[in-house]
């Protein structure tokens, strides 16, 4: 699950003006693995920055249970897929957030 085009670039952005000092040695400091260390976090805990990030510019992003084991997408109130796990649903709701993005921006 990853972001691309200008979303990512402003993500970055985003990310690196509204974390604490003491934390972008830690989550940002490139020498460490070679790139941002935000992408060696487990996506569960990348899901909900990136969830942060598109509240910031006024992007709604929702997974939820839909019932029969079935989770649903939401972004900007509307329903894009039907996904089997949680998992799923997640890299779906922010590949289609991202999409919508770089479509407006």
């Amino acid at each position: 699950m990853e972001l691309t085009g200008k979303c990512k670039e402003d993500f970055e952005k985003w990310l690196f003006s509204s974390i604490n000092n003491w934390v972008i040695d830690e989550i940002t400091h490139q020498e460490y693995y070679g790139e941002n260390m935000f992408y060696q976090l487990p996506e569960s805990m990348q899901y909900g920055v990136y969830v942060d990030f598109f509240d910031s510019v006024g992007m709604y992003v929702e997974t939820y249970y839909a019932g029969l084991a079935v989770y649903e997408v939401i972004v900007n109130e509307q329903g894009y897929n039907l996904c089997i796990t949680r998992q799923k649903a997640r890299t779906a709701a922010i590949k289609k957030a991202c999409e919508i993005y770089n479509n407006i921006n």
